[in-house]
């Protein structure tokens, strides 16, 4: 199959870094990079400064990375955005390949430190046909016990927040890529309005970590606050080599419930994440399963090789209705604000009937601020 590759130059846009396989190699948590202690989006001192400047470009070309520009317009205020620029090859209903190139994401983010145990995050993004999504929260830190405090518009803590949303554990396939099944995916897709949440973290022994939130609902549209949401999550070392990451999670809203395990090892240059999910009533009356594994070679800084297993199971008690997805590909970090996702993506389906669809070819430009 040839895939029709698309070079795209954008400027003023950002990637978030969001990877959980980066928290595992350095063996510490998302908030050490991140202004959300939970991960994603908006990136603090260190992430910008240390990791995105200094470990992740091709070692070539560190010294064309901007060490002025960290986001900060004054003391007080800071800014960054995220944009992301897809093209994909892939079969449509009739089985025939085709390529489409389209926007995936576009946010802007603000964060607005009051003082140093409190600030207000806001990210504003644009979705197709111009639809804006909104989150936002308060955040007071510096607690007892080093704890924190949210309360806002964002996600609930739960699992692995990996940057691919067609991850079986963070959304799973729509639109262009989906194979006729009921779910294709847990409940982590893109949303335009996050639910409503209060949420509290507190760092417990060595690198234990402990969130739990209540929240209005995500599985269906509702104000009612029903959504109760817990993480233990801890990361550590054995020595300069060896580091770790391993947590539990847990979500319950009405009669959907969602236990799931995560974690990873780096060794060296190999870096192993994984994910295992198990929601019940995601589909009425029925138990879903989905697994996420992921291996990341770092053959030269700035480089990394991946191979990923994606498996979804809408209805566990079925004999015949999975999806699995076995991901090759490489990520290229050229800049401190760039990077090209190249992905060869095979697809099988366990069902009746069924024949194996075609690969799906991916190329993805990210850059950031």
């Amino acid at each position: 199959m040839k895939f029709r590759c698309f070079l795209v130059i954008i400027f003023f846009v950002n990637l978030s870094f969001a990877l959980p396989r980066f928290a595992v190699s350095n063996g510490s948590s998302c908030i050490a990079c991140h202004v959300n202690p939970t991960g994603s989006g908006l990136r603090n001192d260190y992430g910008s400064n240390v990791v995105s400047l200094e470990e992740l470009p091709l070692e070539r070309w560190l010294d064309k990375g901007n060490e002025d520009w960290d986001g900060h317009i004054s003391d007080h205020l800071q800014i960054g955005g995220d944009f992301r620029i897809q093209g994909i090859q892939y079969n449509d209903s009739h089985t025939t390949q085709k390529t489409a190139f389209f926007p995936m994401q576009a946010d802007f983010y603000s964060y607005l430190k009051l003082n140093n145990n409190a600030g207000i995050f806001t990210k504003i993004g644009i979705r197709k046909s111009s639809t804006l999504s909104a989150e936002y929260w308060a955040l007071v830190n510096n607690l007892p016990q080093n704890a924190w405090l949210r309360i806002g518009r964002t996600l609930p803590n739960y699992g692995l927040r990996v940057d691919d949303h067609t991850s079986f554990i963070r959304g799973g396939n729509f639109k262009r890529t989906i194979f006729g099944l009921e779910k294709e995916g847990l409940i982590f897709g893109p949303l335009l309005d996050p639910p409503a949440i209060l949420e509290l973290g507190v760092p417990m022994l060595g690198g234990l970590q402990w969130t739990s939130s209540i929240s209005t609902c995500i599985v269906k549209s509702s104000e009612e606050l029903t959504n109760l949401t817990t993480q233990f999550n801890y990361t550590g070392s054995i020595n300069d080599n060896i580091t770790y990451m391993g947590g539990f999670s847990y979500m319950q809203e009405n009669n959907f419930s969602m236990l799931g395990i995560s974690g990873g090892l780096s060794f060296g240059d190999f870096t192993w994440t994984f994910e295992a999910d198990q929601a019940e009533n995601w589909i009425y009356g029925n138990t879903s399963l989905a697994l996420y594994d992921e291996i990341a070679w770092e053959i030269i800084q700035g480089v990394q090789l991946i191979g990923k297993y994606d498996y979804f199971d809408p209805k566990t008690d079925w004999q015949t209705g999975s999806i699995s997805r076995y991901t090759f590909g490489a990520e290229i970090y050229p800049l401190n604000i760039m990077e090209i996702k190249l992905q060869a993506r095979f697809n099988q389906l366990d069902q009746d009937n069924s024949t194996t669809p075609d690969p799906e070819y991916l190329i993805q430009t990210h850059f950031w601020f």
